[in-house]
């Protein structure tokens, strides 16, 4: 029985050929046992494979809280998240990758319950087991480009670098704790409706990457916190469009706009101040 018929969250599914899973994955939220109610949109943004949208309508166009929204090209992964922009509703709104999985059933639950008791948290993440088992890294240090240069080359096995590209992927964190964070991947966030509305969703400037990066940079600058919730698992595929090393920089088209937009992040950001550690210093001087 809902407590109310108020809808509490929007959830925004942006499928890429990925359709097969992304059933998978809206009829696991489906099943999540809520005392509220959610609207799900599934974007499809495949447009080269008409088999995808095809599918997507056959096996969710029955559900009535999912709408799908078919794009007639690829237009991104922020544009692609935002076409269902001003037809939010609720509390919050939930940007999942297609491959997720929710597993326990109770995991929307204690997502919403962690974020009504913490109305300081603009973005919370959850921890992502891959298929094969393994945590995956979805917790970052604000990046720095030559870092991300050095990840993809022979330059990583260098001291000077080894130590700092560790930290940037953050292999020092204990995985099992809830705590705050410099940014999440948005394969699985949840972020206030309000900042989101401040914010005006996904960083357009963005077309693949680094969107999810912007987001919670501009969360800790406005006074609000980034937090990674262990308490609820999701599992996804463990499969990324943006792995491989510097070779496959010239093969790779998703690779190629991770570069450009990591760019773009740095033109925007390169002389600013960690807001994570200015948040903190602010907290401390009150």
């Amino acid at each position: 029985m809902m407590e109310s018929d108020k809808i509490k969250a929007t959830i925004l599914v942006l499928n890429y050929q990925k359709a097969k899973r992304t059933v998978e994955n809206i009829k696991s939220i489906i099943s999540q046992e809520t005392d509220f109610r959610f609207k799900i949109f599934v974007i499809e943004n495949t447009a080269h494979k008409k088999e995808e949208g095809e599918l997507l309508k056959r096996e969710l166009g029955g559900f009535e809280n999912v709408e799908i929204i078919i794009n007639e090209k690829n237009i991104g992964y922020s544009k692609g998240n935002n076409v269902a922009r001003g037809y939010e509703e609720g509390d919050y709104v939930f940007v999942v990758n297609p491959d997720i999985i929710f597993k326990e059933k109770d995991a929307m639950r204690k997502i919403i319950t962690y974020m009504d008791a913490n109305p300081d948290i603009a973005i919370l993440g959850p921890q992502q087991v891959n298929d094969g088992g393994g945590i995956a890294m979805s917790v970052r240090a604000f990046p720095k480009f030559y870092l991300q240069v050095a990840r993809r080359t022979f330059l990583r096995n260098f001291l000077f670098f080894k130590e700092k590209v560790a930290y940037d992927e953050m292999r020092h964190l204990d995985y099992s704790k809830i705590q705050d964070v410099d940014w999440l991947q948005s394969s699985c966030f949840v972020v206030r409706r309000d900042f989101w509305e401040k914010v005006g969703g996904l960083n357009e400037s963005y077309f693949l990457f680094m969107t999810d990066t912007q987001m919670c940079f501009d969360a800790w600058k406005m006074g609000y916190r980034v937090v990674y919730y262990p308490e609820v698992k999701v599992y996804a595929d463990g499969k990324r469009v943006s792995e491989g090393g510097f070779l496959k920089f010239f093969k790779s088209w998703a690779l190629r706009w991770h570069v450009l937009d990591a760019l773009r992040y740095q033109r925007r950001n390169f002389w600013l101040e960690n807001p994570r550690k200015r948040y903190y210093q602010n907290k401390k001087n009150k």
